[in-house]
């Protein structure tokens, strides 16, 4: 057996670590790239900018609360530009979403950032309530809102189907823990369901034939209920709550649409841009 070649296998050594630093710098700017897509290199006087999940095909987001918080901004006629959280990299201070930067500040919490924006830009979209009609916008807020948000789904996830499956089951977890803790979560599925539907009858009741929640102007909390049944109602997805709004609760429908219509001119190119 010969002595080895050093001169050829310091040489392969120098080409593999070659190699591996190249692919290193390849990859480190790739990811620059991604996220440089979602990030704003200026940020702009008085634009708002709305970090929030990327869109879908089916709506222009699978949130509730970001949804109501770019319904309202919409509603406010508030300038804003949605950056996607998730290839930015970035979350609140509370590591949830959404959340805005106004002038270099961050405001997170959907309620939150709806009462700062609106004393920010002068923009109070209740101001002609009356003292009887703000106990029910409350109630719409943390009754029926919260409530519903718990039967959130996620849908239109990009990638394989085995990535779906270990990210919704791992969501399922959490959202089972969540619900535990609050009660909720304690009943059958029966229940829920039942519970559920009853809060969307009565939901239903309110609205009557108004064309918006708390009379003939949309309010705060119509951007709030909008964001929430708007999953239900354009997600078409086979559900006993959803089976309620078609077969029992038209009006819920045609308030949906209503709100879509009016604030929502390009929803269909939204969805577009959606994976």
């Amino acid at each position: 057996m010969g002595w080895p070649d050093w001169a050829n296998s310091t040489q392969l050594c120098v080409a593999t670590g070659c190699g591996v630093v190249v692919a290193g710098l390849l990859t480190l700017r790739q990811l620059r790239k991604w996220r440089k897509k979602g990030k704003k290199e200026e940020h702009k006087k008085d634009v708002v900018y709305l970090y929030g999940f990327n869109r879908t095909k089916f709506q222009p987001s699978i949130s509730g609360p970001c949804l109501k918080v770019e319904t309202w901004l919409r509603m406010a006629g508030v300038k804003y530009e949605l950056v996607d959280a998730l290839k930015s990299g970035r979350r609140s201070k509370y590591g949830q979403l959404p959340f805005v930067e106004l002038n270099g500040t961050e405001i997170a919490d959907s309620n939150i950032i709806i009462q700062r924006l609106a004393r920010h830009f002068n923009a109070d979209m209740d101001a002609d309530l009356s003292p009887e009609q703000c106990p029910t916008r409350t109630m719409y807020n943390y009754y029926f809102v919260e409530r519903m948000d718990l039967f959130g789904q996620m849908i239109g996830l990009p990638g394989p189907k085995i990535i779906h499956w270990l990210i919704c089951n791992r969501i399922s977890k959490m959202m089972r823990d969540k619900l535990s803790h609050q009660g909720i979560g304690r009943h059958s599925n029966t229940e829920v369901y039942q519970l559920g539907n009853a809060d969307i009858r009565a939901l239903s009741t309110l609205l009557g034939d108004k064309p918006f929640l708390m009379g003939s102007k949309p309010t705060t909390v119509d951007a709030s209920v909008f964001a929430h049944l708007a999953w239900l109602v354009y997600l078409q997805l086979p559900s006993p709550h959803r089976q309620v709004i078609v077969n029992s609760c038209s009006n819920l429908l045609n308030y949906c649409d209503r709100m879509k219509d009016q604030f929502y001119p390009d929803w269909a190119q939204l969805c577009a841009e959606g994976k």
